[in-house]
């Protein structure tokens, strides 16, 4: 389970886009349990972090016993009318 972040009225309206990463911990039953903040824009993070807060793994076994995991999580916000970044792994199509 992992809804998408809300996108900020006030970052839309600013036409604010960019990338939140965050420090995660996931605990034995899949939950997060820490997030911490490694960058991103101010009006963009607490969107980032409340979805982040709710996303549920499966979770990660070790020797047969359940573990936490620590991760980093990065959330892309994009403005829908924004091009898209050139994708580097296609190759282009001749027509």
């Amino acid at each position: 389970y992992a809804p998408a972040p809300v996108y900020p009225q006030l970052a839309q309206a600013m036409r604010i886009e960019g990338a939140v990463r965050m420090w995660v911990v996931i605990g034995r039953d899949g939950r997060v349990e820490q997030i911490r903040l490694i960058d991103g824009h101010p009006l963009l993070v607490r969107a980032a972090m409340d979805a982040v807060k709710q996303w549920r793994y499966l979770p990660s076994y070790r020797y047969g016993l359940a573990t936490r995991v620590v991760t980093t999580v990065e959330l892309h916000f994009r403005l829908r009318d924004s091009p898209s970044p050139p994708d580097r792994d296609r190759k282009p199509v001749r027509v």
